[in-house]
């Protein structure tokens, strides 16, 4: 009878230890250009071109993160959330430092509703491990909506 509750116990210590070394620790990354790991913008006019290959306008629909050099990340996980709603245009890519970027999500129109959140996770090529991850948000039916995304890593 005594031996049970033992049995029980180191069961559950064993159990406690697989799922704490299966857990996924993630930490922020950095905006490109900016500060902290989230930004929020709005949708600007698409991009006019000039002459002699100057752009009149400039849009901002791209934005990087900075991914952290001399570790390994299993996958990297984009969390996306609009304010009022409407179509976007989203793509979602890992850039790598030989100018070639997998693109890990890209929905033309995709109808968001009033604070909706969006998560999709990027996992990164098998032996190399890219230097930014863009995520593209856009779209000529919600110039001015507004949004906020938020890049993490994980390990």
């Amino acid at each position: 009878m005594l031996f049970r509750p033992i049995a029980l116990a180191i069961a559950a210590n064993l159990l406690t230890g697989v799922l704490a070394a299966n857990a996924q620790s993630c930490i922020p990354i950095p905006v490109v250009g900016g500060e902290g790991n989230e930004v929020t913008k709005s949708v600007a006019q698409p991009t006019i071109p000039g002459p002699f290959g100057i752009s009149i306008t400039r849009n901002n629909w791209n934005t990087d993160w900075a991914v952290p050099g001399g570790q390994n990340f299993k996958y990297f996980r984009v969390t996306l959330s609009t304010e009022r709603g409407g179509r976007f245009n989203i793509r979602m890519n890992l850039k790598y430092s030989d100018n070639t970027a997998d693109e890990f999500f890209n929905e033309r129109g995709l109808r968001l509703n009033a604070t909706e959140t969006i998560k999709q996770k990027g996992v990164p090529r098998r032996n190399d491990m890219p230097f930014q991850v863009n995520v593209y948000v856009g779209g000529i039916d919600n110039i001015g909506g507004r949004y906020t995304v938020s890049v993490v890593a994980c390990q």
